[in-house]
């Protein structure tokens, strides 16, 4: 018995018929695309001055965070800044909400960055930096992280 020629698959169309396929099945189970991260460097002061360990946290301002797009950094002495996001050095292209975070000693009393406090149960803590700054949701301040080899964040925290 002949086989029908319209059951007939040729060679040419086996090949395209695999291809497409495996380009269907790339699409229904996802491809494993990682954005480029860009990296934010900068200064940041409070009230005029350099802190050494002043967080700075990034949170993008029209999407849900991931790993590219959530970043923080801290400050040296000097108040230079270097940011990352959990994926590496730099964030993701977009738009960012700033809050900031600055913890010293009840009084005032600067911590030294090179100590660990965490097991001093006497030690009283507060963020001296101010609102809107310190709040992840009200902050005012913004950053677009540009496509570019260096994003520079240059921002003095009004103080109280």
């Amino acid at each position: 018995m002949k086989t029908p020629t319209f059951l007939t698959i040729t060679a040419p169309i086996r090949k395209t018929a695999a291809v497409f396929f495996a380009c269907l099945f790339s699409l229904i189970t996802g491809c494993s695309f990682e954005p480029e991260l860009y990296p934010v460097t900068g200064k940041v002061t409070l009230d005029g001055k350099a802190y050494n360990r002043l967080l700075v946290y990034m949170r993008p301002m029209d999407e849900t965070p991931d790993k590219y797009s959530l970043g923080v950094g801290e400050t040296d002495v000097s108040g230079k800044l270097s940011l990352r996001s959990t994926a590496g050095n730099g964030l993701k292209a977009g738009t960012y909400r700033v809050s900031f975070s600055c913890m010293v000693a009840k009084g005032g009393e600067v911590l030294d960055g090179n100590e660990k406090h965490d097991d001093d149960r006497t030690l009283v803590t507060e963020d001296i930096v101010p609102e809107p700054f310190c709040s992840d949701t009200d902050s005012t301040a913004t950053f677009e992280v540009k496509p570019v080899s260096t994003n520079e964040f240059i921002f003095d925290i009004p103080g109280k």
